[in-house]
């Protein structure tokens, strides 16, 4: 696969375009009490280059996205997505030891899915390099951790149903959102989580880190932003995911999500621009509260800037549209 595409991310992204809201964290980050460490500031030039290097990939250019690659990063456009996408593409053009170098990046902002690193072709150029196994001893390492759990049993049914939410979201988009028999399953999926979460949440409070583990958390907030059907749940929960934040059991960027998500949900105007919504064929944040300082507050809690988020976005939609 070309491009790192996070299921979780993808399916999330695209039924909140054309039906809600758009998400973005592709997969559970290393929660810490402490905010996380600024990131360079992409220039502009930085992130047309970025943006013109994954069409370019998408096309099979591998070596006119490389260069363009290598033109964002030192533009101080980051993150794990771009350096996994660069990593491919070089290995693909058979620039090798500078693929390594790529995904040593790409393991440094983040990238921790092992079974993706098993398993993509576009990578086996690198796989006979001496500095090869021992990333992926790295990925395997980080990758494990986000399992770790005091309680395996409530973890891996909080992954499954994630699972189950994902794999129906997939199917809708499969129909180009037309399947109503999907909408009807997806409405079924969506009610079953609201209330297996809700009780879970009644007898055990949030599930944090500690309990179930980083990927199972981040399941279970998939679960509560998916239960739009249930606006005051999500707004019970939001207090929740605050303290967990702040003892270390929860994501600031999953909680930036859903304090947009019960904003937008309650007629407000959103403070972290994670809502998007179609405008003339361009994806535009949903109203903003103080719009000037959005990228800000983005940044405070360790996201990418409005403009770069709209870009994955678009990207992600012309990968997904792709025949």
């Amino acid at each position: 696969m070309r491009r790192l595409v996070i299921l979780l991310t993808a399916l999330n992204l695209m039924a909140c375009a054309h039906g809600g809201s758009a998400s973005e964290p592709a997969a559970p980050e290393a929660a810490s009490a402490k905010p996380p460490a600024p990131k360079p500031v992409a220039t502009p030039e930085a992130m047309k280059a970025a943006s013109e290097g994954y069409a370019l990939s998408r096309k099979g250019d591998n070596a006119g996205a490389l260069a363009l690659f290598r033109t964002a990063w030192e533009g101080g456009a980051r993150g794990k997505s771009l350096a996994y996408t660069a990593a491919c593409v070089a290995s693909l053009a058979k620039v090798n030891e500078e693929g390594l170098v790529w995904l040593e990046r790409a393991v440094d902002e983040g990238f921790n899915d092992a079974k993706h690193l098993a398993k993509d072709p576009d990578l086996d150029n690198l796989r006979s390099l001496p500095g090869f196994a021992p990333l992926a001893q790295r990925v395997a390492a980080a990758d494990a951790k986000q399992y770790e759990a005091a309680d395996p049993a409530l973890r891996d049914e909080l992954l499954k149903r994630a699972d189950e939410d994902q794999d129906v979201r997939k199917l809708l988009v499969a129909s180009n959102f037309k399947d109503e028999a999907v909408k009807t399953k997806m409405r079924e999926v969506d009610a079953s989580n609201t209330a297996f979460l809700k009780d879970v949440i009644a007898k055990r409070g949030w599930p944090g880190k500690a309990l179930v583990g980083a990927r199972a958390t981040f399941s279970a907030w998939l679960m509560v932003q998916h239960a739009d059907q249930d606006v005051a749940f999500q707004e019970q929960v939001l207090p929740m995911l605050e303290q967990a934040v702040a003892r270390g059991e929860g994501s600031a960027k999953e909680l930036a999500y859903l304090t947009d998500r019960v904003l937008v949900n309650t007629d407000k105007p959103q403070r972290y621009g994670t809502q998007l919504e179609p405008v003339d064929g361009k994806m535009v944040p949903k109203q903003l509260e103080d719009p000037a300082n959005v990228n800000a507050r983005r940044a405070a809690v360790g996201l990418d800037s409005v403009e770069e988020y709209i870009q994955s976005v678009e990207r992600m939609k012309a990968a997904m549209n792709k025949p």
